[in-house]
């Protein structure tokens, strides 16, 4: 009952070729682009597929609207878990993901639309280029829905070094310009042309000789692969130690519950 209720819907991931570059646009706005399980499947599934189409140069994963790129994790699909155990397999299947983004042989350009929070944000990080516009916000905010912030903040470590504490614990979003200067966003172009300068620049990384830029990837996602897999690792326990708790499932109630006031409050002003 529960997977059918999460089911994957053809309208949460869309799809479009624009020329030899094919977009990929998160597209469930009533959650801020947040995903499921099964929509993170169908990502995998995608992205497998054009790295083994002739016809696909590169890809680039944006979202719908203008709010969010992709919110991270739907609460509402995680408030369910019973306990670790039932995290520990969906964490799994999150690595089949994120390895599907690293390894994926091509050039592919993250379009921030909007806001990249918890796991929206890590896979932003999982991609060659980052483009977004000067009002979205990107980081980890798990702390701040009861959840343990372990394998973002080693994400950012890797880039910020100890920083990554200060950003991690506080839930802190950067704005544009500071996630520029520290190297998460490598480029801010205004709001209405952020899809634009995406496909450009995976145009502009696709004429890279082919050979050399798929080897180089393989280089890349290989150099931190260790430290990756324990920080998954980490981030395995962690969760499952803390459902186990019962603690996230209410926090996350909790937040339903407080969302649901501020919106009949203001339905009945």
């Amino acid at each position: 009952m529960k997977d059918k209720k999460f089911a994957h819907s053809p309208e949460d991931l869309l799809s479009e070729m624009h020329d030899r570059v094919l977009v990929l646009t998160i597209n469930r706005q009533e959650s801020y682009n947040s995903w499921t399980q099964a929509l993170r499947d169908e990502l995998t599934r995608r992205l497998r597929a054009a790295d083994s189409d002739g016809n696909v140069d590169a890809v680039v994963l944006t979202g719908a609207g203008k709010k969010a790129f992709c919110s991270g994790q739907d609460l509402a699909e995680m408030e369910e878990f019973p306990d670790g155990e039932e995290t520990t397999s969906r964490l799994v299947r999150l690595t089949v993901c994120y390895d599907a983004v690293r390894q994926f042989s091509k050039p592919l350009v993250a379009a921030l639309n909007g806001v990249a929070a918890g796991s929206g944000f890590q896979v932003t990080q999982f991609c060659d280029y980052v483009v977004a516009h000067p009002k979205v916000r990107v980081g980890q905010t798990e702390v701040s829905s009861g959840l343990p912030s372990v394998f973002g903040t080693w994400l950012m470590w890797e880039r910020i070094g100890s920083r990554a504490k200060e950003l991690a614990l506080q839930a802190r979003l950067m704005d544009a310009d500071e996630a520029k200067q520290l190297g998460f966003i490598h480029e801010v172009v205004e709001q209405s042309k952020v899809l634009d300068a995406g496909l450009s620049a995976a145009r502009r990384l696709s004429k890279q000789p082919r050979v050399a830029y798929k080897l180089s990837k393989v280089a890349n996602w290989q150099f931190d692969q260790e430290r990756y897999l324990n920080a998954m690792k980490m981030a395995i326990a962690a969760y499952n130690e803390a459902f186990d708790t019962g603690a996230p499932q209410k926090e996350i109630t909790q937040f339903f519950e407080r969302r649901n006031a501020r919106k009949t409050g203001a339905d009945a002003s």
